[in-house]
């Protein structure tokens, strides 16, 4: 690690995506902007979701708000603003995220610094933030032949698969 980067553990990567992902729900809530940019928005939060989830989802038990959250990021990825569902689903998302963000994310948290040491939850830390910066450079394995590397992580249909498989496959290669 060099001088001008922080020495950032897993804890405090984590924390400081609940604050992000809390920062956007409440975006999302004030717009009042058009339809095009709340979908837009509901797609940042999904995406951040995302890669929050792949970070964390191996302290957790798997049951829970994240993967509500999931379920409900499957079916906004194909649905266009003018939708009468999207506004609902998008609801349930933030809701979701919320609930995640205030009760079961911060339980992970002291999971974590209850039985990881400080030297693991450094290393594990600088693992998650080198997977996501490797992350918009790996193809998904299904795509990379038939999409250009630019296009494979644009929102719609397939978006939260094509992510979650980036992010994963960064974190092991």
């Amino acid at each position: 690690m060099n001088g001008n980067q922080p020495a950032t553990d897993l804890t405090t990567v984590l924390d400081g995506d609940h604050r992000e992902l809390d920062r956007l729900c409440t975006e999302i809530e004030l717009d009042q902007g058009s339809p095009e940019n709340r979908k837009d928005l509901a797609d940042h939060l999904i995406a951040e979701l995302v890669r929050h989830a792949v970070a964390e989802e191996p302290y957790l038990d798997g049951e829970g708000d994240l993967a509500e959250a999931d379920g409900l990021m499957r079916q906004l990825e194909g649905l266009g603003p003018q939708e009468t569902r999207f506004e609902r689903l998008l609801g349930g998302l933030i809701r979701a995220v919320r609930r995640h963000v205030r009760e079961e994310g911060p339980a992970a948290v002291r999971e974590l610094r209850r039985t990881c040491n400080a030297d693991r939850q450094a290393e594990l830390g600088r693992e998650v933030l080198e997977s996501r910066d490797a992350a918009a450079t790996v193809p998904h394995p299904d795509l990379a032949d038939r999409v250009p590397q630019a296009d494979q992580l644009w929102p719609g249909p397939g978006f939260v698969d094509r992510a979650r498989a980036a992010l994963r496959t960064a974190a092991s290669g």
